[in-house]
């Protein structure tokens, strides 16, 4: 099993893993000189902040892993294809939302076309790689603004996300339909753009910045932000960090939320059982960066206690990390084949229907694992689940 916190940590033990953190520390304060060697031990923690959960002095290794990182980029002590993969892809695709459409469309024409058999043919990697990746949907655009079909509550904003809103449209779906049955009038700010997290995991701090204060501009004062990928909404909390000193980024992120956290806080309705509702066994897998990150814990748990039909099952270390982390799996893809082999380990004998998590790479690492565990099971995003249960409530 590979070292990192998520998996070697002991809460009644120091930090861990001690020899990294303190390298990192040592590099950033210049007493030790940034190697290709170093700069590989950075890249190879998942940074999935596990550590920072158990640490009893509150140290930011999130933080501190992207500061690092960010000083690997500007040094160039990694790889050049890396280097400029970055930079074409993360910096020059997924950060201008009409470069990613046009990219997403070409891909879904070049799906159609049979370009995966072709990648495959030529490359046994990256077909390995591009079987995390689901078949390209065609994308679906909310409206801009969404009445409540409730009694009215309040105005919220839904953060939709670059990826996520091309490959899993459905979620951003699900979660304006529940926030409308809640009584909430749904904004979908056209201007928004990436939440800039793939850009502050992998060394494009200043690309990160100039998404933040995007975003801040686009969503204005709408009192709450609800976000529905873990990923994201991390990112997004931490603006008042990332732009140190603006107070229009610390009341930003200071009104955004997950989806799960909102609605428990907030009070939904719980759906009614039909006579379509069947027993599921659910297994919830916690996304990193919600639990640690965001310090969301309990509240999926308790959204999924409310639908009717589901059995929530626990098994083993459902907190610790799948693996996905960002683009860990595409970098480090043994690795992270690993550490999925060790989750699906502890998911298999819980015998789950569906296995529920809170974040798309996430969802695309544990259907992967799915598959190599030849588990029958779904995966599916809480909110999902409780948009169905609403559907066949009205159907039945």
């Amino acid at each position: 099993m590979p070292a990192c916190p998520a998996y070697e940590v002991d809460p009644r033990e120091s930090l861990a893993p001690r020899g990294q953190v303190y390298n990192v520390r040592a590099m950033l304060e210049g007493r030790l000189p940034l190697t290709e060697g170093l700069a590989a031990e950075i890249y190879g923690c998942l940074a999935c902040r596990a550590c920072e959960t158990v640490c009893p002095a509150g140290v930011p290794v999130g933080s501190i892993m992207e500061e690092a990182r960010g000083l690997i980029t500007e040094a160039a002590k990694e790889s050049v294809w890396l280097r400029w993969s970055k930079r074409i892809l993360l910096g020059g695709v997924l950060a201008h939302p009409w470069r990613l459409s046009l990219f997403m469309a070409l891909a879904r024409l070049g799906e159609a076309a049979g370009a995966r058999r072709i990648v495959a043919m030529l490359s046994p990697a990256l077909a390995e790689r591009q079987a995390l990746l689901p078949r390209i949907p065609k994308r679906s655009v909310l409206p801009e603004r969404l009445m409540p079909s409730g009694e009215p509550r309040g105005r919220v904003a839904l953060f939709s996300g670059c990826i996520a809103a091309h490959l899993f449209g459905d979620v951003n779906e699900a979660t304006a339909r529940v926030l409308q049955r809640n009584g909430y009038e749904v904004v979908v700010p056209k201007a928004q753009t990436c939440c800039g997290a793939l850009h502050l995991h992998n060394g494009l701090p200043e690309t990160g910045r100039e998404l933040a204060r995007k975003n801040i501009e686009a969503f204005g004062d709408i009192e709450a932000i609800v976000v529905n990928a873990a990923g994201c909404g991390a990112a997004l909390t931490e603006y008042g960090e990332l732009l140190e000193g603006d107070a229009r980024a610390k009341d930003f992120a200071a009104r955004v939320i997950d989806v799960s956290a909102f609605l428990v806080r907030e009070g939904f309705e719980a759906p009614k059982p039909s006579a379509s509702t069947r027993a599921k066994r659910v297994a919830y897998d916690a996304p990193c960066h919600l639990f640690h990150a965001q310090g969301v814990k309990s509240e999926p748990r308790e959204l999924l206690s409310q639908i009717p039909g589901v059995e929530l099952v626990d098994y083993p270390n459902s907190e610790r990390c799948c693996g996905s982390a960002g683009i860990y799996n595409v970098t480090h893809y043994d690795m992270s084949m690993e550490v999925l082999e060790s989750k699906m380990k502890d998911i298999v004998p819980a015998r789950p229907d569906i296995i529920a998590t809170g974040n798309p790479g996430c969802h695309m690492q544990l259907t992967e694992g799915v598959r190599r565990a030849a588990l029958s099971a779904e995966v599916v995003h809480p909110v999902v689940l409780l948009d169905r249960a609403y559907s066949e409530e009205e159907r039945g």
